[in-house]
């Protein structure tokens, strides 16, 4: 019985790092057409340097951290802003930005996309790229960089740009 909680346990504890490392992984984000530039024309790439990004953008409304799940030895943090907010982690040269999430309507990504819109009009406005449906959810790709939008009961609920 002991050894089945010991394999159990270690393989949860594998599987759980191995999420980590997808969900903060440096696959660098330039060459994406998916980026959120921010109610003060703060442009934010997925792999993208975070310094500039946090000195530019100012005061956050909260900041938290805690050791970095991404490979590279440091601080992941998570940067809460109005209407948004920003993960960074290490990289080989510095902090890079591995996820932006909006959290309200107050926000909108370039294209249009804001939490409350309805899916038709969600839809209509991504139309020039490519979906893929995971569930009831649409999940957009341009270069290293995927545009999640979650729904729920016909409206979009969730807005996350992560790494491909």
């Amino acid at each position: 019985m002991k050894t089945t909680l010991r394999i159990l346990s270690l393989t949860l504890a594998l599987l759980a790092l191995t999420l980590c490392f997808a969900a903060c992984g440096n696959k660098g984000g330039s060459d994406s057409k998916l980026v959120f530039v921010t109610p003060n024309n703060v442009t934010l790439a997925v792999g993208a340097p975070a310094a500039d990004a946090v000195t530019t953008l100012g005061d956050w409304v909260s900041m938290n951290s805690s050791d970095s799940c991404g490979g590279f030895s440091g601080k992941d943090y998570l940067y809460t802003y109005h209407g948004f907010r920003m993960s960074t982690t290490p990289a080989k040269d510095g902090q890079i930005i591995c996820k932006v999430e909006l959290t309200d309507d107050s926000v909108k990504t370039p294209e249009g996309l804001f939490i409350g819109m309805s899916r038709a009009d969600a839809e209509a406005a991504m139309k020039s790229f490519t979906a893929e449906k995971v569930g009831d959810n649409l999940v957009y790709t341009s270069g290293a960089t995927k545009l999640q939008v979650v729904f729920r009961d016909g409206a979009v609920t969730g807005i996350i740009y992560v790494a491909a």
